[in-house]
């Protein structure tokens, strides 16, 4: 049976999706005259930030749902997402143990996987000649920007987690 704070991750996470959704929504039509794409990953630094904190047991629950819940509202392609959300949660389970992160490694952690993401839908989509988009147009108009956002954005997901009390529990270098 799944308990409460499972629930609330889940529930943290919706909102989560609710607000990316939102920003893709108004961000390049309203906010942005110029050609860049910048795709909000609130949502991914979030369920990155609560990856570390969930119980071993609820992990992969926890990412085919958000992997599928993002591929349903967000993809075209139905597995990509739950396979890069189960990756995530993996590299969570067997990196980074409940540590308790620094807003530095948060950071660093969610940057890293943003980039990753974003790198590997570019790649698969130049495999299946789904886009034209040279490697230098990629970096410069939608990579970067995307970054550049999400490292600003950042600030109020970490607060956010922080104020809600989700964190690991033990100190990776003091315990």
């Amino acid at each position: 049976m799944m308990d409460n704070k499972f629930i609330r991750y889940l529930v943290v996470m919706f909102f989560a999706f609710v607000v990316d959704s939102l920003l893709c929504y108004y961000l390049p039509s309203s906010l942005l005259k110029i050609n860049l794409t910048i795709v909000p990953y609130g949502a991914v630094a979030m369920f990155v930030l609560l990856n570390n904190s969930i119980d071993n047991d609820h992990r992969t629950i926890f990412a085919v749902i958000c992997g599928f819940y993002y591929s349903v509202i967000y993809g075209n392609s139905l597995f990509i997402y739950v396979v890069l959300y189960l990756l995530y949660a993996l590299f969570g389970k067997y990196y980074m143990k409940k540590a308790t992160f620094t807003y530095f490694q948060a950071f660093v952690i969610v940057l890293l996987t943003i980039f990753v993401q974003e790198c590997v839908l570019y790649s698969l989509m130049w495999i299946s000649n789904t886009t034209q988009l040279l490697v230098t147009t990629f970096l410069i108009k939608r990579l970067l920007p995307t970054l550049l956002y999400n490292a600003v954005m950042f600030n109020g997901v970490y607060y956010i987690h922080h104020k809600i009390k989700l964190e690991g529990d033990i100190d990776v270098y003091f315990s």
